[in-house]
């Protein structure tokens, strides 16, 4: 299924925690069974987008599931995309966070997938999650960047519309050569890693970095739940939230908002 990887210059990187430890913090959606179904429905959308928006998919897990349902819908959908599925370790303690082993996993993936490693852009998603447009995002970045990411850095409303001085993790992209300066081995010390990897960014724009672009053009429309809440992204308080950040994108371009 990878003979052609050389051929997947974008790559769909999608994080898969099927059975979470248990002691999880900050995790309640925790059925194996209502997750693994998310996985599935998701590489199914996924599956279905242009070649010319992504050209490979790389299921990373780190539970040691089945791959067997996922393949299957590989396979029935007689998607031309190259695609990888890889098992990563689950030894790390539950404790630091969700975020932690997702890190740990994405490590993994980077030194063993040949996917990800020739990709000369990756796109990392929460791997239950379906971003209905996910083209244009893709197709709306930059013709060139080292990073292009989500960020939030609201004055005087703060954490009221979610998490503030915040880089979004669900959905982020970025060049694979620049993966181990950004991100490999960074996230130890933090437990709120969409704060630590604000700042992380931040301040190598601060410092003049180029090729980092902190702002989506277009808001991500999610479909799917919250694994801290397990409120659904298409509920009217999230779609409100959403609506307001999708028009100061493009009346207030400046806030981030």
């Amino acid at each position: 299924m990878t003979d052609q990887a050389t051929q997947a210059k974008t790559v769909l990187l999608m994080t898969a925690t099927v059975q979470p430890p248990p002691g999880m913090p900050g995790s309640v959606r925790m059925d194996s069974r209502v997750r693994l179904a998310e996985y599935c429905e998701a590489l199914r959308f996924y599956l279905t987008l242009p070649d010319s928006c992504i050209q490979g998919i790389v299921v990373l897990e780190n539970s040691s599931a089945d791959f067997s349902p996922m393949e299957e819908i590989y396979t029935i959908s007689g998607s031309k995309k190259n695609i990888e599925f890889i098992h990563t370790s689950s030894d790390y303690p539950p404790e630091r966070g969700k975020g932690y082993g997702e890190f740990m996993m994405i490590d993994e993936g980077m030194s063993t997938s040949s996917m990800l490693h020739q990709a000369q852009y990756i796109w990392k998603v929460t791997g239950r999650l379906k971003v209905l447009n996910m083209e244009a995002l893709v197709t709306s970045a930059p013709d060139k960047y080292e990073i292009y990411a989500d960020l939030r850095s609201v004055p005087l409303i703060g954490e009221s519309l979610g998490g503030n001085h915040w880089m979004d993790l669900r959905i982020f992209s970025f060049a694979s050569r620049v993966y181990d300066e950004f991100f490999r081995g960074k996230y130890g010390s933090a437990y709120v890693l969409e704060k630590f990897f604000f700042e992380v960014i931040k301040l190598r724009l601060d410092r003049g970095h180029a090729g980092i672009f902190c702002r989506f053009d277009v808001q991500p429309d999610l479909m799917g739940f919250s694994g801290h809440s397990n409120n659904s992204y298409q509920s009217p308080s999230y779609k409100i939230k959403s609506t307001i950040r999708s028009v100061a994108r493009r009346v207030f371009p400046s806030l981030w908002l």
